[in-house]
């Protein structure tokens, strides 16, 4: 893993900033840009699964974990409309529920520099959500 894949890691919790600022000063029209936000990149984050069985032999349950994230991300923008508060409870805990996941049974084949980039991020991810719902 590069330099790169850190800055644009990084990068990517840019939004969550902003979009946590956005909804703390102007509130409701910016917690759904925050949702909509959370779920590309939980989506993003399936492709990765997805990505990870094409090289290497995974258990067979990451390519329907991969799935299941995706159409777990849709829902979140599905079923949000006057419910996003509380979306923002159920995201942190999917975002640290995937990285789990993949710290258990995809250790052996993520890169160990990786995961802790994934840890780092989604983490961070979780705290700013709650922070918005808490706060």
């Amino acid at each position: 893993m590069g330099r790169l894949h850190k800055i644009l890691g990084y990068s990517g919790l840019v939004p969550f900033f902003g979009f946590a600022l956005l909804y703390y000063v102007f509130n409701e029209p910016w917690n759904f840009a925050l949702v909509v936000y959370s779920a590309l990149i939980f989506s993003f984050l399936s492709g990765l699964l997805w990505a990870s069985t094409l090289n290497h032999e995974p258990p067979k349950h990451t390519l329907y974990v991969s799935v299941g994230a995706m159409l777990w991300s849709f829902l979140w923008i599905f079923w949000m409309p006057g419910k996003q508060n509380y979306f923002l409870i159920i995201i942190p805990f999917s975002f640290i529920a995937l990285h789990c996941y993949e710290r258990i049974y995809l250790s052996k084949i993520y890169p160990t520099s990786f995961l802790k980039l994934r840890m780092h991020l989604s983490l961070f991810v979780a705290a700013i959500i709650f922070l918005v719902c808490f706060i």
